[in-house]
């Protein structure tokens, strides 16, 4: 671990007394910096993950040099007790600085690893008998696109083609069903 973990380890202890944090340097494609964060309750966890993110963002990724660390960073808030929805789904699709993931109930470390980041619980399955069958273009949408003249912003030629061009696909569906 280098100073600056260490450093930043004792800043997140002075800015977050209450909260528990872990940091992890995984190697897999390259650094991938990550933090278990262990929160007690749902309450902490609303009133804290953005301050933790931003604290996080500035006093550590902004330092960051190698390319892959900096858009391959893990915070990983660890609760003993399932959430509601909502917060999760917040917390979960905030795209600002690093990849946020809750994980409950507790668990170990290895095992969040495991399938949060190398995805080993994913089972690859090889297709047996695939038959590539050769592209075969449709004639009278074909016919469409080379009537409609090229410009390049979208004129009412280009609408009424398109227009035509998903008729004709509906056709196509519909004789399929």
């Amino acid at each position: 671990m280098n100073y600056l973990t260490e450093e930043l380890r004792s800043d997140i202890k002075d800015e977050f007394p209450d909260i528990i944090f872990e940091y992890s340097e995984i190697n897999f494609g390259g650094i991938i910096p990550t933090f278990f964060i262990n929160i007690k309750d749902e309450e902490n966890l609303t009133n804290k993950w953005k301050a933790i993110t931003e604290f996080i963002a500035v006093h550590f990724q902004s330092s960051l040099r190698n390319e892959f660390s900096v858009w391959n960073i893990y915070l990983f808030f660890i609760l003993e007790q399932e959430i509601k929805d909502d917060l999760k789904y917040i917390i979960e699709n905030d795209t600002f600085s690093s990849r946020k993931i809750i994980i409950y109930p507790n668990q170990d470390v290895e095992i969040i690893i495991q399938e949060h980041i190398k995805n080993d619980d994913i089972k690859i399955q090889s297709i047996m008998d695939f038959v590539e069958n050769q592209f075969q273009p449709n004639l009278n949408i074909w016919k469409i696109l080379n009537e409609i003249p090229y410009k390049k912003k979208i004129t009412e030629d280009i609408k009424n083609g398109l227009d035509e061009i998903i008729q004709e696909l509906k056709k196509v569906e519909s004789d399929e069903v």
